[in-house]
């Protein structure tokens, strides 16, 4: 039988589901030994956080599948997730998560109200005049058509005149439509959406021709939901790294965080992660400072 259009808008969320649980069920937990444990309170006690032995992180928790909720649920999940619980065990912390809009990631990390900024921020220079940015993934950004559009269109030149929609505060996306459409005959328009969902339930309703998530994003929506979505093929607008993001004072955090992850792609932890979640491209094998992957703080 045949879905409801918003029904259809909705089922991004409810594919996860049983994804998730399966990948949250294949999990274990173990007991620290006494030298982890003890490594752990030698990095509680000397990374400073807003409030004492916890680490808060503010994400827009609608980056699949990297930080998202599962329908029904209030636990945040997905392969960032996992790499901060990770980094928090080893740093000796408790993870909390703030949900905020992406478009205020920037803002309400340097008003206080987190430690740090999730959800797969890109680096560019004016982001990087305001904060400082931990690499931990390879990605890009491309585009995602409803079914029925499939091989319609192959890049960017192919949807001028067309509207395509992307998150609030995709400065770096805004910057690759735009040098597209110098070479357009009639511009790209783009349409902002606050969450991921909403823009594929734009695409889904015929308001916009594409939406442009991260390549991440597009294999994971497009897996779980092959008879509504598909990819635009191999070609990305732009690539780049997803960062967490520091205060440019909270060198201190932002150190330790990349030590921490540096620490898990040279045990395997980090590759563990991404296998999980079912990511096979993207993983690095060092952190990048600041966008620079030869950079070490």
């Amino acid at each position: 039988m045949r879905k409801s259009v918003l029904r259809r808008a909705a089922l991004c969320a409810a594919a996860i589901v049983s994804v998730g649980t399966l990948a949250l069920a294949g999990c274990s937990s173990s007991t620290p030994d006494a030298e982890s444990s003890a490594s752990a309170d030698a990095g509680a006690a000397t990374v400073e956080t807003i409030t004492p032995g916890v680490l808060k992180i503010g994400s827009q928790q609608s980056y699949i599948p990297g930080e998202f909720f599962e329908e029904g649920s209030d636990q945040v999940q997905g392969f960032s997730v996992d790499f901060i619980d990770e980094i928090a065990e080893r740093l000796g912390l408790t993870p909390e998560w703030v949900q905020v809009d992406y478009s205020a990631i920037i803002t309400g990390l340097q008003s206080g109200q987190f430690d740090m900024g999730s959800g797969g921020m890109s680096p560019n220079p004016d982001r990087l005049a305001q904060v400082d940015m931990v690499g931990y993934f390879q990605s890009g950004a491309t585009f995602i058509l409803r079914k029925a559009d499939e091989g319609k269109y192959t890049d960017a030149q192919s949807l001028c005149g067309k509207t395509i929609g992307m998150l609030e505060g995709s400065s770096t996306l805004e910057a690759a439509v735009a040098k597209e459409n110098e070479t357009c005959s009639s511009p790209i328009q783009i349409e902002h959406y606050t969450s991921t969902p909403l823009g594929l339930q734009g695409l889904l309703s015929d308001r916009i021709t594409a939406y442009t998530p991260d390549v991440a994003q597009t294999q994971y929506i497009v897996k779980q939901n092959p008879d509504d979505f598909v990819p635009i093929g191999d070609y990305t607008l732009v690539d780049y790294l997803i960062n967490y993001t520091f205060t440019k004072e909270n060198t201190q955090l932002r150190d330790a965080v990349y030590d921490a992850l540096q620490e898990m792609m040279d045990d395997g932890t980090y590759d563990e992660i991404l296998t999980k979640w079912g990511i096979d491209t993207g993983g690095l094998d060092k952190p990048a400072l600041n966008g620079e992957l030869d950079a070490t703080p």
